[in-house]
């Protein structure tokens, strides 16, 4: 499983930067993010409806988030008229 620390970036930057490896991983494969800003954890987490990953773990440990999530093979229709954005 590959892992993204990102707990030294502020957001919007965790955020792009789990966007496009989502973009870059198989349906199966799994990603560990571990990140700070209590901002984008809302944020992900929406991306993570969007891009039609399974959220396996999501938790905050002494103000550190993991989420691991695991991507789904098949393509799902999105409806953005819930999506907060920043």
């Amino acid at each position: 499983m590959e892992e993204l620390n990102l707990v030294s970036l502020e957001c919007p930057e965790p955020f792009l930067k789990v966007s496009a490896k989502i973009m870059e991983i198989k349906g199966g494969e799994q990603l560990k993010v571990l990140y700070k800003d209590p901002k984008c954890d809302e944020m992900l987490l929406q991306l993570m409806d969007l891009a039609n990953c399974q959220v396996l773990q999501h938790e905050e440990k002494d103000g550190v988030f993991t989420l691991i999530i695991e991507k789904k093979g098949e393509k799902k229709k999105v409806d953005l008229s819930d999506f907060t954005g920043c």
